[in-house]
């Protein structure tokens, strides 16, 4: 995983937030991160989000 892949949510449980696309825009810095990355995502709506770790997410289309 990796900056410019898309990507969506990986969630069990049910929630709002459930099968949200995005683009990683970044990849950001986390004390608590250590083995795990965290990124900047890009959504499909518009908004941001911020320290979403690699493991709530599942890459669609990787970047080149």
């Amino acid at each position: 995983m990796k900056v410019g892949d898309l990507v969506k949510t990986v969630q069990l449980r049910r929630s709002r937030h459930r099968d949200k696309c995005g683009l990683l825009v970044a990849q950001v810095q986390d004390r608590l991160a250590m083995h795990n990355k965290v990124f900047k995502v890009l959504w499909q709506n518009g908004t941001i989000g911020n320290n979403i770790w690699d493991y709530d997410l599942e890459v669609i289309s990787e970047s080149r």
